[in-house]
């Protein structure tokens, strides 16, 4: 008898994967399949391929992901300026209803300097996925595993950013959009990941290129790091964020960075939402490359520990460098209700949701310097492995704000049987987190708020509602000078089975979701006095949102996959005419 996998495939964030179990469950767009382990994942054992920095190495990287497609073009587009904006189109409602987006609460205005930005990352917009020397990075390998990719599609080509990033620029110059945060391909700039391997230069002079290009057009580039593409070199390796070997290796490409572009970036991140990353790498199929002696079980919480003390050494070299600018990680998730009000067992769950969604990376960054009381008093050191003195040390203080990618609050409620019951009990299937998300109220079942394409139901649900209370216990919890809502968004319901016109004409409730969030962030800034300094819209253009592929669309702009055209969709007109309402002159 075949066993089966089951896997939850989706989009631009991590939730979790349960302990002991089968099932994963990826942020952002959602889709079920069923990966049968004859046909399981294929990789080379973690030390089985030598180190060979020549030519002839990378082709033998390449060759564990396999062919891959090459772009249609291999120059770089200049666009022609001025970028035509299209006439906006109708109101969406009368305005006694809904008010047009300059009539959002327009007596309030965005701090001055506010960044409104939107973001994407680089394996999921740049495609050129083997140009200029790049190295091969674990998804271009899991894009072609049975099931790693719902739709089974990957990043090869995907929105050519990498040629067309001054086209894109200009395009979201055009709306006012005033900030961009993107991430870097460490398999771009060291194609075999190591400290003592070779720097790609011409992967060094193209990203310039692209900060400068952003400046020059009015854009704040806002970089981050590390978005998930580990470079699949380091994984044949030493089992990349399962080996302590990569801490090392990542803080020598972060110096390497912070150095060509010092200066010119002012807000860096180390890693996007690591602890989605660290619960990736445990599920299927990243399950077959793991260090030796790490197994699914321990695989979240060895990635943690390895992460942390690469963001504290990244952080550490940042200040040491006397790099201009602020820096820190982006979180995700949000602190959670207790399903059933004043049920202590339910409060104890929010508790633990909060510690092992969010206190995981920010208490040693922002409070104690060390993991979660509720994580220690719950993992042996077998699993989490105790911070030393030093590390506590480096840890703290090792970001500058603090910044959360708020897409949802959610109800979480105890196990059933309780939370005491389930901590007591490694076999459990909701151990060690002992607490579960609940999509629907406890009293007559009503959803938190409007859902989103299928792609995403099992976990996104527009809750504006409940967005100033995440933000003030985020502040309260882990309080910081600064914050940045980093990524926030929403897929249309059914606009992959949509008309390419209507596709970008409807876009009804990813508008609504982002004009009602803009105005709770407004209160949350002048009524909450929150330290809001900046947003930015997931996602800048469609792009394949991880396992869902490019079925899951979050773009303020369509992209036509055959001619590689942008076009805007109504939220993108929404967010401009909401920027220009209210940023201050």
């Amino acid at each position: 008898m075949i066993s089966i996998i089951t896997v939850l495939v989706v989009c631009a964030s991590f939730v979790t994967l349960v302990s002991g179990q089968t099932t994963i469950f990826i942020h952002s767009g959602t889709t079920t399949s069923t990966v049968p382990t004859a046909t399981a994942a294929s990789f080379p054992p973690a030390g089985s391929i030598p180190r060979d920095f020549s030519p002839a190495g990378l082709d033998k990287l390449w060759d564990v992901v396999g062919p891959v497609e090459p772009p249609p073009f291999t120059t770089t587009r200049v666009p022609d300026l001025p970028i035509p904006v299209p006439s906006p189109p109708p109101a969406l409602y009368p305005s006694w209803f809904a008010p047009a987006p300059k009539d959002v609460l327009p007596n309030l205005k965005l701090p001055k300097g506010f960044k409104f930005g939107v973001a994407t990352a680089a394996y999921q917009v740049e495609g050129a996925v083997k140009n200029d020397g790049k190295g091969p990075t674990m998804w271009d390998w899991n894009s072609r595993q049975p099931g790693g990719v719902a739709d089974g599609s990957n990043g090869d080509v995907v929105d050519l950013q990498y040629y067309l990033y001054k086209e894109d620029v200009a395009r979201v110059a055009a709306l006012g959009i005033n900030a961009h945060s993107f991430s870097i391909s460490w398999a771009r700039i060291f194609p075999f990941g190591t400290a003592d391997s070779p720097v790609n230069k011409v992967a060094l002079a193209h990203y310039s290129d692209l900060i400068d290009y952003h400046i020059k057009s009015g854009v704040e580039p806002v970089v981050t790091l590390f978005h998930w593409d580990t470079p699949l070199a380091l994984q044949a390796f030493y089992g990349g964020f399962t080996s302590p070997k990569i801490v090392d290796d990542f803080v020598n490409y972060a110096k390497t960075v912070f150095k060509a572009y010092n200066g010119r970036v002012k807000t860096w991140y180390t890693f996007n939402e690591p602890r989605v990353y660290c619960g990736q790498i445990a599920g299927y199929p990243f399950n077959a490359t793991f260090a030796p002696g790490v197994n699914a079980s321990t695989a979240p919480y060895q990635c943690a520990y390895n992460l942390l003390k690469a963001h504290a050494g990244a952080v550490k070299a940042f200040r040491d460098m006397k790099i201009q600018g602020e820096i820190a990680f982006k979180n995700d998730d949000f602190v959670g209700i207790p399903w059933r009000a004043n049920n202590t067992d339910d409060i104890e769950a929010v508790e633990r949701h909060a510690a092992f969604r969010i206190g995981i990376f920010s208490n040693p960054a922002y409070t104690t310097g060390d993991w979660p009381k509720i994580m220690t008093d719950t993992l042996p050191p077998s699993y989490l492995p105790r911070l030393t003195a030093s590390e506590k040390k480096d840890a703290l203080g090792s970001a500058d704000f603090f910044a959360i990618d708020p897409y949802r609050t959610q109800w979480v409620a105890a196990p059933p049987g309780g939370v005491a019951a389930c901590v007591k009990n490694t076999s459990h299937p909701l151990w060690p987190e002992c607490h579960t998300v609940m999509l629907f109220d406890s009293g007559a079942g009503w959803a938190a708020g409007p859902s989103p394409d299928p792609l995403s139901e099992s976990w996104l649900q527009a809750t504006p509602n409940f967005l100033r209370g995440t933000l003030k216990d985020l502040q309260k919890r882990w309080p910081t000078k600064k914050m940045y809502v980093s990524e926030f968004g929403f897929v249309e319901p059914f606009e992959e089975f949509r008309t390419e016109l209507f596709r970008i004409r409807e876009d009804v409730t990813r508008t609504n979701y982002y004009m009602t969030y803009l105005g709770e962030i407004l209160l949350a800034i002048h009524e909450d006095k929150l330290p809001i300094a900046g947003t930015f819209a997931w996602a800048m253009v469609d792009n394949i949102e991880w396992g869902s592929g490019i079925s899951a669309k979050f773009g303020i702009q369509h992209v036509n996959y055959t001619t590689l055209e942008r076009n805007y969709k109504r939220s993108a007109f929404a967010l401009s005419e909401f920027h220009k309402a209210h940023a201050q002159v």
